[in-house]
């Protein structure tokens, strides 16, 4: 039975919706909160990317990953369930858009009205009729001037938030504050927002590093939360200087406000072959799997001084948190 319309939100505050069904928060344990199980859906080559999310999933948990959050919003659910089935992982997965430009056509030409519509519903009722509801809703913008379509997106994913109370994660490599205040302008709180990608030096916009330390600390001060990826990704982000800013934030306070995942995805490229994102610029980039967080960025980041209360934090307390509002 679907929930009634006055149910709705209880339903998604007191719960997380996985493929498998609800979850309480505090079952979610160790999650990784900005990860692709899949982005590739060739349904000719369904079967390989099926085993290759499997043995992906399998590998991190057994490195110590209890949840998996996707943030990839088009996609063919009927894979997850398959994925599922076989992997004793839970998996959030998210409705909403990603950038204008790759996004497919019948979604980018839907109205405003239509986008909520589509959102809600797919938080609510079921993805394309599976019962499998998103557990998140996920937008995206390219610059800190965000385009008519993306303003467009922002204003739905803040209406369906507001019928739902369903979190929201966006794509920020540049103009969290933009993006926080323009949530904010729509209705939404920031407690209940994330931004991804926040330490992507070429998102900057010529601030140094310690003028964006203070650009992410007035963020997170406002209450939105940051994720930092960037790990074993030095080419976007120095360790030190990622080091840096995940400190000060601790240090000002705001350890409750910070997630770390690594956001793996890969494609099928021309030649046929699966390739990880920025594989063919940086061969080091193929290591960078769902396991990668426990078994390369946790000890990295314990060796440069953070505490196993810190960690503990940014995979299992701070996702909790999120999730539980």
């Amino acid at each position: 039975m679907q929930p009634a319309p006055h149910d709705r939100k209880e339903d998604i505050v007191n719960e997380v919706q996985t493929v498998r069904g609800p979850i309480a928060p505090v079952e979610l344990g160790a999650t990784l909160m900005h990860e692709h199980v899949l982005f590739d859906f060739d349904p000719t080559r369904r079967h390989e990317a099926v085993e290759i999310a499997v043995d992906w999933l399998e590998k991190g948990r057994g490195a110590g990953m209890d949840s998996i959050v996707c943030l990839t919003p088009f996609r063919q659910i009927d894979w997850y369930r398959q994925i599922n089935e076989r992997v004793e992982v839970n998996i959030i997965v998210s409705t909403g858009c990603y950038l204008e430009k790759v996004t497919p056509e019948p979604l980018r030409e839907l109205d405003e009205d239509e986008m909520t519509a589509r959102f809600v519903r797919e938080l609510t009722e079921g993805i394309d009729g599976t019962g499998i509801r998103a557990g998140i809703i996920k937008v995206a913008a390219d610059r800190p001037r965000m385009t008519e379509w993306e303003k467009r997106v922002f204003r739905a994913a803040a209406r369906a938030h507001k019928e739902t109370r369903a979190p929201i994660a966006t794509h920020a490599c540049s103009g969290a504050r933009v993006q926080l205040e323009y949530l904010r302008e729509h209705g939404v709180q920031p407690d209940y927002t994330f931004y991804s990608h926040v330490e992507a030096e070429f998102g900057w916009e010529g601030r140094s590093l310690e003028e964006e330390t203070e650009y992410l600390i007035d963020v997170a001060r406002q209450g939105g939360s940051l994720l930092f990826n960037n790990f074993g990704f030095e080419w976007d982000t120095p360790w030190l200087d990622l080091v840096h800013i995940i400190r000060s934030l601790i240090d000002a306070g705001l350890r409750d406000r910070v997630l770390t995942s690594v956001d793996a995805n890969w494609r099928w490229n021309d030649q046929g072959r699966m390739e990880m994102e920025a594989e063919c610029e940086h061969p080091s980039a193929r290591e960078r799997d769902f396991a990668y967080m426990f078994t390369h960025a946790v000890p990295a980041l314990k060796a440069a001084g953070f505490t196993d209360e810190d960690i503990h934090a940014f995979l299992v307390s701070t996702p909790e948190r999120y999730f539980a509002q």
